[in-house]
């Protein structure tokens, strides 16, 4: 468990005694825990804030708790900090390339890579930001790389990326003459400072803003299934994708919501025959992966008939369930 941040508070009580305790965030394989540490009557006791996968709700239950703590006469040792804004990368070279490439974002040749990247999700069965995000199409219409080595210097293509795609968005990108030149370390020289500091704040409250927007669906998400309601009538409600839907669905899980009754209300409409040859098949072939899963599940023929994203839906919502009973 890595410890990522601590504070000590302490309380002078009526007594003149003081009361003292400690706060900390620790991650843990992808998990982010945030506990209150305390001496009560001569007991240690602890407060859980926080446990689950979603750095913006740990760090939500982080403010709302100290924000308790500090109305009950709490006053940490340490002052004057901002813990989000602590751990934000502040200027970072990477940060350099997002607001350049924003700033003199190549309209047409992004719209091209989003197509692009339409027609590949499609083909898989993937979210789209899965590809490649928006910022990353930013970036290459404004940098435009024309070989692997310039590809890698692009930040987000690692090696799975670059072996996926990288042949394919590089036969696009070569058709577009470079206006700048590789290695990207002229772009500090052209970067505004003042203008940088004032995108970086802009950034981290769109974050802020972002993160409680998506707790809000979460909530209204929870309460739709709470009520037995479908996922059509929940994306209908929401004005959301399905699949978006799911991908919430998938985090609620991991942050330990019960959404087992609803997965099975949702899979009713799925025939048991075809459950038990995917359960059969994550068993065989692993279940991170659905294309192989799809592949072998269906024939083409079968794959021309049928809507493949509502196949890949329901193979998500049984990877849940079949995740839950795996342990």
């Amino acid at each position: 468990m890595n410890l990522i941040f601590c504070n000590t508070l302490e309380k002078v009580t009526e007594e003149n005694r003081v009361r003292t305790a400690l706060v900390s965030i620790y991650e843990e394989h992808g998990e982010w825990s945030v506990f209150w540490n305390e001496q009560a009557e001569g007991k240690a006791v602890r407060d859980v804030w926080y446990e689950g996968m979603m750095w913006d709700e740990a760090l939500q239950g982080f403010r709302e708790g100290l924000d308790g703590k500090f109305k009950e006469g709490f006053v940490p040792l340490i002052r004057g900090t901002d813990l989000g804004r602590r751990m934000a990368p502040r200027g970072g070279f990477t940060q350099m390339l997002h607001y350049y490439s924003e700033a003199n974002l190549q309209s047409e040749l992004f719209n091209t890579l989003r197509q692009w990247r339409r027609e590949q999700a499609a083909k898989e069965g993937k979210s789209a930001f899965i590809i490649a995000t928006n910022r990353i199409l930013q970036m290459l219409s404004v940098f435009v790389p024309h070989n692997l080595d310039e590809l890698k210097q692009i930040p987000g293509f690692g090696e799975q990326r670059l072996a996926s795609y990288g042949q394919p968005l590089l036969e696009l990108l070569q058709q577009v003459p470079q206006s700048t030149p590789f290695p990207l370390d002229w772009v500090k020289e052209k970067v505004d400072p003042e203008l940088f500091e004032q995108w970086l704040e802009e950034q981290y409250h769109k974050k802020e803003t972002a993160g409680e927007k998506k707790r809000e669906t979460k909530r209204a998400l929870l309460e739709a299934m709470e009520k037995g309601v479908t996922l059509d009538q929940i994306a209908s409600e929401l004005e959301m994708e399905r699949r978006e839907l799911i991908l919430l669905l998938e985090e609620l899980d991991r942050d330990g919501y019960d959404v087992g009754p609803f997965i099975e209300m949702e899979l009713q409409a799925v025939a048991k025959t075809e459950q038990k040859q995917a359960e059969k098949l994550f068993r065989d072939i692993g279940h991170r992966y659905l294309k192989p899963v799809v592949q072998q599940l269906y024939t083409e023929d079968e794959l021309k008939q049928r809507d493949v994203s509502q196949i890949y839906d329901w193979l998500r919502l049984y990877r849940l369930k079949y995740r839950r009973h795996a342990g």
